[in-house]
């Protein structure tokens, strides 16, 4: 690992993993937030049992921001953390910073919050891509049917070639 990534992936991760400890350990202000928008998961038709328990999902969500920050942070499957926290990211953002529901000083506060939100989404879209100077399975799995099909004349020589001589 070289030493950016060494720095920065920690870095990225911090906010997630103290923010995720907060949600689970004190689960209520977190909850409250989430209560604020139920109304508009009703309108959305999003499934009661989904938001039923709103101190129960922030403790859900929370663990796997904190599980996943701390697994960024720790380069332990670092592309999929980096991925988990994007997706959890969205919804939090959102949640967190309700531009359309607040004016004056509020909705310029929001704005930041969601503006931030996003920057760090589009940090952790760039960690879940890196691939720490290896090439894609992709790019392998292509490289590994050239290099055969490249191959396949020179043994079929070879093959000819001592078949002949028996």
């Amino acid at each position: 690992m070289n030493l950016l990534r060494l720095i920065a992936r920690p870095m990225l991760a911090a906010t997630f993993v103290t923010d995720g400890v907060d949600s689970v350990i004190r689960p209520e202000a977190h909850a409250e937030k989430f209560r604020k928008v139920v109304p508009a998961l009703e309108r959305a038709g999003v499934p009661a049992a989904l938001y039923a328990d709103p101190k129960m999902l922030a403790r859900v969500s929370g663990a796997v921001t904190a599980v996943s920050g701390l697994m960024l942070a720790t380069g332990r499957r670092p592309r999929s953390a980096a991925l988990t926290l994007a997706l959890v990211n969205v919804p939090l953002t959102l949640l967190n910073n309700p531009v359309w529901a607040a004016h004056g000083e509020e909705r310029k506060r929001y704005l930041g919050g969601l503006v931030r939100g996003v920057s760090l989404g589009g940090g952790l879209l760039v960690a879940a891509a890196d691939l720490a100077g290896k090439p894609s399975w992709g790019w392998r799995l292509a490289n590994a049917r050239r290099e055969r099909a490249a191959a396949r004349p020179v043994t079929a020589r070879v093959k000819a070639r001592y078949a002949s001589t028996d």
